[in-house]
């Protein structure tokens, strides 16, 4: 009996703790060749409030980190960092990273990404579903990782058919 509570113990502390497993883009890529798989792409910057905010409240909690790392490869993008990334056969840097402290990365140009935090979310072939900017608590995240983890998003087509999916939406990934 006591074998079996320390077992539970271990596997509820590993729950508990849970956090999100970050890889680069590149890395993401890679891993979609061997097992296709969606990826979350979280743009940030290291002055961004919200996006430390977001770290710390949605991110972090176990649920939902859990979720993410069985359903995506999750991307965590500094949009003004120097990381180098190719992408659909195009290398994109930052030439500005050491001249001009803040200026935007490449790829967060040719993303169209104007607004931080903002996550990203690729298919399986890593084409871009759909870009969602702006700060959103632990409800509104879940609402969207899951609807674009299962292609529940395919069938939204209209303002009505999203604001019936939220108004029924059943969470399961809070406290």
């Amino acid at each position: 009996m006591t074998r079996f509570l320390f077992i539970i113990f271990l596997f509820s502390a590993g729950i508990c703790s849970a956090q999100v497993n970050w890889m680069t883009m590149n890395e993401a890529l890679a891993a979609q060749k061997k097992q296709p798989r969606k990826i979350l792409f979280k743009t940030y910057t290291e002055t961004c409030p919200n996006c430390k905010w977001m770290d710390k409240h949605a991110f972090a909690k176990a649920e939902i980190a859990s979720f993410i790392n069985s359903n995506y490869y999750p991307v965590k993008f500094d949009a003004e960092g120097k990381e180098p990334i190719t992408y659909k056969g195009k290398s994109y840097g930052n030439k500005n990273y050491k001249k001009f402290p803040g200026a935007q990365h490449e790829f967060a140009e040719a993303m169209k990404i104007f607004e931080y935090p903002t996550l990203i979310f690729f298919d399986e072939n890593a084409d871009v579903i759909n870009p969602i900017p702006g700060k959103m608590g632990p409800k509104k995240l879940e609402i969207y990782i899951t609807m674009l983890a299962d292609d529940t998003y395919k069938s939204i087509r209209t303002g009505k058919d999203w604001a019936d999916y939220q108004a029924s939406f059943n969470y399961q990934l809070q406290d």
